[in-house]
C-alpha cells in the first residue's frame, strides 16, 4: 500500500536524521522535506516527533532482543565458557551487521540521550538489559559450579564482561572503523583470550 510505503520512508528518513543530527536538531519539517511531503501531511502518518522516535526505538530494540534470544537459543548446548564467548562475539558481530544509521542511532541514544527523553530511555534500556543479564548470570554460575570459572561473585564477573563488551563495541565503532572485518574478528578473539585468562577456573 502507498500509505505503508510512505510510513516506512518516514521512519527510515527520521532514523537517519535522529542518528546524524540528534533528536533536538531533527524537526518535523526536516523529516517531511526528506520524505518529499508537506509537514502537514506528515501528521496523517505520525502524531508527533516523540511518537515517531519511540516507534523507531521500539523497532530497533525488538530486532536487538530477537537477535540475542536467537543467539542464546543457538548456544544452549555449549559449555558455559564457550557460551559466554559465543554470545560476546555474536553481540559484536551483530552490531557490525546493523545498517550504519541504526548503529549510529544506538550510540547517540545510549551515550547522549535527548534530555527530554533521557529518564525513559535509560529506564527502558536498563529493564531490558537486566532481563538478559539474568541469563548471563545463570551461565556464569553454571561455569563456577563446574569449576570452569573462578569463584568470584557472578555479578562482578558479569560487570567486567559488560565493560569489556561495551568498551570494545565503542572502540570498533569510533576508532577502528578503518579495519577490515577480518581484522575486527581477530581483535574480538584476542581481547576475549586476554579476558578469559582472568576468569577461567583457578584459585582467585
Amino acid at each position: 500500500m502507498v500509505s505503508d510505503k510512505t510510513r516506512d520512508k518516514i521512519k527510515k528518513n527520521a532514523l537517519t536524521l535522529f542518528a546524524n543530527n540528534g533528536y533536538d536538531a531533527t524537526s518535523m519539517e526536516k523529516i517531511a522535506t526528506g520524505v518529499g511531503i508537506k509537514k502537514s501531511s506528515l501528521y496523517a502518518f505520525i502524531t508527533s516527533k516523540e511518537a515517531l522516535f519511540w516507534e523507531i526505538y521500539e523497532d530497533l530494540e525488538s530486532q536487538y532482543h530477537n537477535y540475542m534470544e536467537k543467539s542464546l537459543a543457538e548456544s544452549e548446548s555449549m559449555l558455559p565458557t564457550e557460551r559466554l564467548y559465543y554470545l560476546f562475539k555474536q553481540y559484536l558481530i551483530g552490531t557490525r551487521n546493523e545498517e550504519p544509521a541504526a548503529r549510529t542511532f544506538w550510540i547517540r541514544v545510549m551515550f547522549f540521550p535527548p534530555v527530554i527523553l533521557k529518564d525513559r530511555v535509560l529506564t527502558r534500556a536498563l529493564k531490558h538489559e537486566m532481563g538478559l543479564g539474568e541469563r548471563y548470570t545463570k551461565i556464569i554460575k553454571d561455569g563456577i559450579q563446574q569449576g570452569l570459572i573462578c569463584k568470584e561473585p557472578p555479578e562482578e564477573i558479569l560487570l567486567s564482561y559488560y565493560s569489556l563488551r561495551q568498551g570494545l563495541y565503542s572502540l570498533m565503532n569510533v576508532f577502528m572503523t578503518d579495519l577490515t572485518e577480518e581484522q575486527k574478528l581477530d581483535k574480538i578473539d584476542k581481547v576475549w583470550r586476554n579476558y578469559w585468562q582472568g576468569i577461567k577456573g583457578r584459585q582467585c
